[in-house]
């Protein structure tokens, strides 16, 4: 444990691969949000893939309920601006337009704090259809919860032995995410189901819960993220605007790394991209 990636060295990922951890323990000078206040996950874990530094969240210290949903500390809609999760059906989609109980909306667009957050919440984020759309969405987004634990990332170079770790994510442009997509189906050959696109999911959500669904299944698919719009303007300044996320379960990480050596990535075709600028 605690050994750079193989990966990430012959894929030319100069990002860190981020390990998300379960723990008991908070780590001591850890990044973490103030308790009580709106943050976006994926600053901190910019901070992480970025600059190798380490991050800790709690029940407390989550930022949003959009975070909460996903890294795994159950679904806690009264904490949304939309403080429901009818309302945040109506806020992820169509905002008033599709909203069952208007007035009841319309009081919470009024409690907002400033006039961006009164627009976003009137106008919806129209990420998807409607309000039954994203319904079914949440049905089939996974759940997790992690409750009094910490959730940390980490460079995985500081995975220690005994480490609870649910998610690994790389932060990769086009050529490096095929050759992350090649080897992470490079012993099974599964074309149709190896790999899936986290559509409508946060950022947050791709790399978190629905990459934790995938742990302990007999065949874990990997999940490219960063499709959300919304994290992708949170991060572009950090990690650029041509990038995606790809987030694995540690076991099929452990297994990509044992398969480094010998494949692809040694021959010339595969170098010849990747240093091609």
């Amino acid at each position: 444990m605690g050994s750079p990636s193989k990966i990430a060295k012959a894929a030319g990922i100069t990002m860190n691969p981020v390990a998300i951890v379960w723990t008991d323990k908070k780590p001591d000078g850890a990044l973490e949000l103030r308790a009580g206040t709106w943050g976006c996950v994926m600053w901190l874990f910019s901070k992480v893939a970025k600059e190798g530094k380490t991050a800790v969240f709690s029940n407390e210290t989550i930022g949003c309920a959009g975070g909460a949903m996903g890294l795994g500390f159950g679904r806690p809609m009264e904490r949304h601006a939309a403080r429901s999760e009818e309302g945040f059906c109506s806020f992820l989609s169509n905002g008033i337009t599709g909203a069952a109980d208007k007035a009841a909306y319309q009081a919470i667009i009024d409690q907002s704090f400033d006039a961006p957050h009164k627009k976003m919440l009137t106008d919806g984020e129209r990420f998807m259809k409607n309000p039954a759309t994203v319904r079914r969405f949440l049905k089939n987004l996974p759940v997790f919860d992690a409750g009094d634990r910490y959730i940390v990332m980490k460079p995985v170079s500081k995975v220690e032995d005994g480490d609870d770790v649910r998610s690994i994510v790389f932060v990769a442009n086009s050529d490096q995410i095929a050759a992350l997509s090649l080897l992470a189906n490079y012993g099974t050959a599964n074309i149709r189901d190896g790999i899936f696109v986290a559509a409508g999911a946060a950022g947050c959500q791709a790399m978190g819960v629905c990459t934790y669904a995938e742990n302990g299944k007999h065949h874990p698919r990997a999940v490219v993220g960063l499709t959300d719009l919304s994290a992708r303007m949170h991060v572009r300044k950090t990690l650029g605007r041509d990038v995606l996320t790809f987030s694995v379960p540690f076991a099929l990480y452990q297994e990509m790394e044992k398969n480094v050596a010998g494949s692809f990535l040694d021959l010339d075709l595969w170098k010849e991209l990747r240093d091609s600028g």
